[in-house]
């Protein structure tokens, strides 16, 4: 016996109305983004539906709404399998990408878990706690940490590594952690999809993004490089290939001291440095002997005439 949903029940009706007017508004925005809201904290979604809803709205869907906003649009209907998961649906006048960028531009820190694995290193910077002496001191001790007593205070003696990249967090280490207030991870909102009436972008390729500009410019840079040593004329390389061109054409007539409107001004300037470098090669004449004048006033003796 196949089962028929009763649309006259008050439930089904106002599951019905949802659908439609949801759907009548996602014909006023340019993307339809879903939210997977699985490990995501109330609170960074309250504070994230208050920032859009400038600039869009928030749906918090129940599965048998989700499918069917999603049916109703032939490009998302193939997503639909995505609602098996708790969702909401975003509506935004942003891009995918801009609505990617603002979930990422609005993390938030979390202490950690037990079983939670690091990220990265987690280290205890050296200093003093607000800790007072007692129990605390061998809670931080059993969690890994150089902790000693200074000035009624428990003092952390010197940088503390608490866990390295990919380990996994025990009960010590996250009590020590949540002792000293310290919150090592992030959580973010994950973004499943988004949908710009044309496209739909997975997270994957929303990720992108980060470095699509730095690879884009890498790839052109390469590519010009190549082209350059290629000698391939291109609209982007031909300036500096005709520059290249002249500066060799002009080196080669130099060497070979061929004459043109563009080589005889370098030509002569050579000329005249090899000439100033030929004179002050040639020794200076030497100077002739002055004529030694007699002094009347000598004490020499003066010739007499015979007698």
């Amino acid at each position: 016996m196949d089962y028929k949903v009763d649309v006259n029940r008050k439930s089904v009706k106002k599951k019905i109305e949802q659908v439609e007017r949801i759907t009548e508004e996602m014909k006023k925005y340019k993307t339809v983004a879903l939210l997977n809201l699985r490990k995501l904290p109330d609170a960074l979604l309250q504070s994230l539906r208050k920032k859009l809803k400038e600039d869009g709205k928030v749906y918090v869907l129940k599965k048998a709404v989700a499918t069917r906003v999603l049916a109703a649009n032939p490009k998302l209907k193939e997503r639909i399998s995505e609602c098996e998961k708790p969702i909401a649906l975003i509506l935004t006048n942003q891009t995918p990408y801009e609505l990617n960028k603002f979930f990422k531009q609005h993390k938030k820190k979390r202490a950690a878990k037990v079983g939670d694995i690091a990220i990265s290193e987690i280290i205890v910077p050296e200093g003093e706690t607000d800790l007072p002496p007692g129990p605390a001191l061998s809670e931080l001790k059993a969690g890994g940490i150089n902790v000693q007593i200074k000035g009624g205070k428990i003092v952390v003696a010197k940088d503390s590594l608490v866990a390295k990249s990919g380990e996994t967090l025990t009960g010590p280490k996250v009590k020590a952690l949540q002792s000293l207030g310290i919150m090592p991870f992030e959580v973010m909102a994950n973004m499943i999809f988004g949908f710009d009436g044309t496209y739909t972008y997975t997270r994957e390729l929303l990720d992108m993004g980060d470095t699509i500009q730095e690879d884009v410019t890498a790839s052109f840079l390469q590519g010009f490089n190549l082209s350059i040593n290629a000698s391939y004329p291109t609209k982007g390389n031909v300036e500096v290939l005709l520059g290249d061109a002249v500066k060799q054409s002009i080196n080669i007539a130099l060497n070979a001291e061929l004459y043109s409107s563009n080589s005889i001004e370098q030509i002569l300037s050579s000329a005249i440095r090899q000439g100033g470098s030929l004179e002050s090669l040639v020794p200076a004449k030497a100077e002739a002997p002055k004529e030694q004048k007699q002094d009347s006033g000598s004490d020499a003796p003066a010739d007499t005439e015979k007698k």
